[in-house]
């Protein structure tokens, strides 16, 4: 089948292709027609002139500033008017119905996310509603939803998940099963900030983390180089699911279990680390990037920096996750050096030679390099208590 013929086979499929089409079609003749028939002898008449009367005509606006004088004119207009009915609320009728199908093909969680620099929650289990809620917080104003959903959730319990948390605007829904290619493919997972993996409810952990593998493969093969997290129930999946491709791996009850460690060596170091943790938009401590200048600077020069600024004490640095590429062990000023990055430019290679872990350094001291280093884990400065004033007894001064 030759391109032409395709193409009119795809455009004579939709009703409202079609009717776009034949409305076209018509001010393409009428214009033409009233043009050379009418308006071709008056002087400052043009072309525009005969669409305009055409366009008014078919739409049945009629301003009346453009008539016909000649009988071929009016027969022209007569048969625009004819057809205008018809066609125009075709057109209209068939504009409506695309909105519509467009409106619940959005609320069964069908249409691709339309958005950049957004967070995917790929699964939905107990644990989904708060995590979408802090990563809604912490998203940036975009014009676009800052979460995308990638689950088999039944539209009625998305609407009712999504006006429970407020994000009806914020939050956007793939519906299907995160495993597969064409439902991820969906949430536009290349422009994505990060993605995190849940476990799935109802399965053995065996099972689950089975799924969740799956669903890691899928979205690596999808964006390679997004952040990738993942619930996992096994202790012994975390080097699968990191050979897979997922950055972080949480095993569930892994933290529940240092926590009660902590506990048990000092209560006063869980109420630490509770005070830390505290809720979405009400933590004791924050992370940011460091700036160049920053990088440059020793640690103990960096802390009272930000102390002496107000931004809060830092108390470790972090890097995050990245590809390593031969170009950053090379001296560009090099001949040698130059040579082996045109060769590799030259057969389409990266010269990729690997992937630099994350990682935190806390309290790191001035023996660290911080250049190597993304950002900062600060906490934030608190004013202190207000001291309680005894009341003034017989004989005290207030």
């Amino acid at each position: 089948m030759n391109a032409p013929t395709a193409f009119l086979r795809h455009l004579f499929a939709s009703t409202l292709a079609t009717a776009t089409a034949l409305v076209a079609a018509i001010l393409l003749l009428a214009s033409l027609g009233f043009y050379f028939v009418e308006l071709r002898d008056i002087p400052g008449r043009t072309l525009f002139d005969a669409l305009w009367w055409a366009m008014t005509t078919l739409s049945t606006v009629g301003y009346g500033d453009i008539v016909p004088a000649t009988v071929p004119g009016r027969l022209i207009g007569m048969g625009i008017m004819g057809a205008g009915i018809g066609i125009m609320a075709a057109l209209t009728g068939n504009l409506a119905s695309a909105l519509i199908e467009r409106r619940n093909r959005k609320r069964l969680g069908l249409l691709p996310v339309k958005t950049a620099g957004h967070s995917i929650v790929l699964g939905c289990n107990a644990h989904a509603p708060g995590l979408i809620k802090a990563l809604a917080a912490a998203a940036p104003p975009t014009r676009g939803p800052a979460v995308a959903l990638v689950a088999q959730l039944t539209p009625e319990a998305f609407a009712e998940l999504a006006a429970d948390l407020g994000l009806e605007e914020r939050l956007t829904f793939c519906r299907g099963n995160p495993a597969q290619e064409s439902v991820v493919a969906r949430a536009a997972p290349a422009a994505a900030r990060a993605a995190y993996i849940l476990s799935q409810d109802g399965l053995s952990p065996e099972e689950a983390d089975q799924q969740t593998l799956l669903t890691a493969l899928t979205f690596r093969s999808l964006a390679p180089k997004v952040q990738l997290y993942a619930e996992a129930l096994l202790e012994t999946n975390r080097k699968h699911l990191a050979r897979a491709g997922v950055d972080v791996t949480l095993v569930r009850g892994d933290l529940t279990e240092r926590a009660l460690e902590t506990m048990g060596e000092h209560p006063a170091l869980w109420h630490f680390l509770e005070r830390l943790l505290g809720t979405s938009g009400h933590r004791a401590m924050r992370a940011r990037a460091m700036s160049h200048d920053e990088k440059a600077l020793r640690w103990s020069a960096l802390v009272g920096q930000a102390l002496a600024a107000g931004d809060g004490l830092p108390v470790a640095v972090f890097r995050l996750r990245r590809d390593i590429t031969i170009k950053e062990l090379l001296d560009a000023d090099s001949a040698l050096d130059q040579f082996i990055l045109e060769m590799f430019a030259a057969y389409g290679q990266e010269g990729r030679l690997g992937r630099q872990g994350p990682a935190v350094a806390v309290n790191p001291g001035d023996g660290l390099d911080l250049a190597d280093f993304d950002g900062l884990i600060l906490l934030e400065t608190q004013a202190p208590p207000a001291k309680a004033h005894a009341p003034a007894g017989d004989g005290e001064q207030p």
